[in-house]
């Protein structure tokens, strides 16, 4: 280089530069070229060179073993490509498998994947346990931020209640409200993560620390925050330690039964307490969709004595069952008789009595129904396995009022409870000698082999529930599910068995709910009185599977009965609503109500999936300021309209079912009318 040579001439990004193929011998003539520069008196000004492109990061690579380095780095005889050696220091305790979470593990981990196929079994799960330990971290900074979030929120509402605002327009009331549409979550499951974040930042120090270093993940520390948070702080220390050690050594179900054991111990009223109140406000029985398409019923919060006589009923009625011949597993035979008990019927009327027998004179096992408890009296239910059972919101404006249908479709929703008692089910005493045989291994249950009994058709059903029925499903052309409550889906065989049955309920009314174009209702309308519905047999060839247009016999058999029905359907609001259809009072007619439920089938807050027929009708302007019309109202259930009133919240509609939501964050959440065609919404998701 001459006096003022640049020591950057003749490096270009194509010969490589100083981050070429030899970066060693380019770093070299760069010292030299500083050194010369020095030893003639001038001051070395590097030239200036064009931005980099990307970023920089830093690894914090001290400390971390120098194989691993030069790993990751390509400098480990792998062949120069960064990475290609890396599989070794995954193996068992080696520098990889046993490097606590970080940056410089997230890359090891993403260079690691890029060809797992080269991991060796041990090398794979030594990846998978440090992917493990990345998550776990990822985990403790979303518990830092939830926590100062919730912070920040408490104070908040803590300085207006310091001023003296009303307890119901005080900013920072609704976290879990704010967090759930964050996360896309419940109310509750928000707040319970607000409750596990603050606890583990301000009570739990050791159960942080461990999610820091990647031992314990977030549903164990959440498992240490639920049985530490009654507890006093001493004891909360205590337990912090002991939890903490154990948490990264057990499964979870056996830290559950660890932390309650020693919650139990350590604060004994304060669990006795939360089980009171727990049993006092929130009993009740759910109906839950199994992952396998099927359905569950249970009994939540129930008394544990109760559980315990109610299992035991069912085993006894069970194995009496199997003694008398009745085909099935044990398992199989016990859901059996509890189907049948929550739904009016004896189990015991599925044996046949003997020839002998006279059928005039009475079992003299069977107690006197006079002397029945009030709870042996069961109300008439449809079958658990087949179809919610859950009543209406009593708050809600219309609690009648049915569930809107979708994709051309009929709906059966019942108007109101009959009250209607079956007889009383006087169950014989049961004389096996040991009724509380629960060994599931007697009957090998896992042996596909084994038939289970048939089940019984499904029994009218009591005025509760609300069915969203594709109509092309009810008639045979197309397999689009149907949905019950908003919650459950049914198949096409389903749907045309419940749909039969609810039909047949005096209470039940039908209505119905076109689409337009973009897949949202464009009218609906119900009919008056009870229109009983038979199932019938597909007739012909049977079709693929999926949506296809109704052959002649088809579409002629759904046009006599929506003659039948006699509905005239009311146009939905389009966009631009003018308030010709306005009504003068605060609480809409009931046509009106089913118009906005058509539209809007659950609540308009981002993520809430609680069905429009249990919610509120709000008018997004108050009343008289704003109408009531379609345009201006907008189911929510009764925990988001409380939220919609707080100061810090701001909800607007723009046009007749486009909801704006503005939370305290500042953030905006937009939701829209309920999309009931598939394909419309698969469209709609393409674009």
């Amino acid at each position: 280089m001459g006096e003022h040579e640049d020591p950057v001439s003749g490096l270009s990004p194509e010969s490589g530069g100083f981050g070429g193929a030899d970066p060693g011998s380019d770093f070299d003539e760069f010292v030299a070229w500083l050194d010369r520069e020095r030893a003639a008196g001038r001051e070395p000004v590097p030239p200036e060179r064009a931005p980099a492109q990307g970023i920089s990061v830093c690894l914090g690579a001290d400390g971390i073993d120098p194989g691993l380095l030069a790993a990751l780095c390509g400098t480990d005889g792998g062949g120069g490509q960064a990475g290609a050696g890396l599989g070794p220091q995954f193996a068992q305790d080696a520098a990889a498998d046993v490097l606590a979470p970080g940056p410089a593990l997230a890359a090891l981990t993403e260079a690691a994947v890029a060809d797992v196929a080269r991991l060796s079994d041990d090398q794979l799960i030594g990846v998978l346990q440090a992917a493990r330990r990345q998550e776990n971290r990822e985990a403790w900074k979303k518990t830092l931020v939830v926590a100062e979030f919730a912070r920040r929120r408490a104070a908040e509402f803590e300085a207006a209640a310091a001023r003296g605002v009303a307890v119901h327009c005080r900013p920072g009331q609704f976290p879990g409200e704010e967090l759930a549409v964050e996360l896309l979550a419940g109310p509750v499951q928000a707040s319970h993560v607000i409750d596990d974040a603050t606890d583990l930042a301000t009570r739990l120090p050791r159960t942080l620390a461990g999610m820091a270093a990647g031992l314990i993940d977030e549903a164990r520390a959440g498992v240490i925050a639920l049985h530490t948070r009654e507890l006093a702080p001493d004891d909360a220390a205590l337990a912090d330690g002991v939890l903490a050690a154990l948490a990264p050594a057990v499964r979870l179900d056996q830290l559950v039964r660890r932390a309650a054991a020693l919650e139990m111990r350590l604060a004994p009223e304060a669990v006795r307490a939360r089980r009171e109140h727990a049993r006092r406000t929130r009993q009740r029985v759910e109906v839950r969709r199994e992952e396998s398409g099927n359905s569950c019923v249970a009994g939540r919060e129930m008394d544990t004595g109760d559980a315990l006589a109610s299992r035991a009923h069912i085993h006894a009625l069970a194995l009496r069952l199997r003694r008398a011949g009745l085909p099935g597993t044990l398992d199989q035979l016990r859901l059996l008789v509890f189907a049948d008990l929550t739904s009016g019927r004896d189990p015991l009327d599925r044996l046949t009595r003997p020839a002998t027998a006279d059928p005039s004179t009475p079992d003299p096992s069977a107690p006197d129904p006079s002397t029945l408890h009030p709870s042996a009296v069961n109300r008439s239910a449809p079958d658990p396995s087949t179809v919610n059972r859950s009543a209406p919101d009593p708050s809600a404006p219309d609690p009648s009022a049915p569930a809107p249908a979708g994709s051309g479709s009929v709906s059966a929703s019942p108007a109101g409870d009959a009250g209607v008692l079956p007889p009383v089910c006087a169950l014989p005493a049961d004389d096996d000698p040991a009724p509380l045989d629960y060994d599931h291994g007697e009957d090998s249950d896992d042996d596909p082999g084994v038939p289970g009994s048939t089940p019984r058709p499904p029994a009218p059903m009591p005025a509760v529930i609300n069915l969203v029925v594709p109509a092309g499903t009810l008639f045979g052309w197309d397999t689009a599910p149907a949905e019950v409550d908003g919650r459950e889906l049914l198949d096409a065989e389903e749907t045309r068995a419940i749909v039969a049955a609810a039909s047949r309920h005096p209470a039940t009314r039908w209505c119905l709910t076109l689409p337009g174009p973009d897949g949202t209702a464009a009218a609906h309308g119900c009919a008056p009185g009870q229109h009983p519905w038979t199932a019938e047999e597909p007739h012909g060839k049977e079709k693929p599977p999926g949506r296809r247009p109704p052959d002649p016999d088809q579409a002629a058999r759904l046009a006599a009965f929506l003659r039948g029905l006699n509905v005239t359907p009311e146009p939905v609001a389009e966009p631009g609503c003018d308030h010709a259809a306005a009504e003068p009072r605060y609480t809409p007619s009931r046509k009106l109500a089913h118009l906005v439920r058509a539209r809007s089938a659950t609540c308009d807050a981002p993520g809430c999936g609680a069905h429009a027929v249990h919610c509120d009708l709000d008018h997004t302007t108050p009343y008289p300021h704003g109408p009531t019309e379609q345009c201006n109202l907008s189911p929510k259930c009764r925990r988001h309209h409380k939220t919609k009133q707080a100061p810090d919240w701001k909800v607007e509609q723009p046009q007749a079912g486009l909801i704006r939501w503005t939370l305290p964050s500042g953030r905006t959440r937009t939701t829209r009318p309920t999309i009931y065609d598939l394909n419309a919404l698969n469209a709609l998701n393409a674009t």
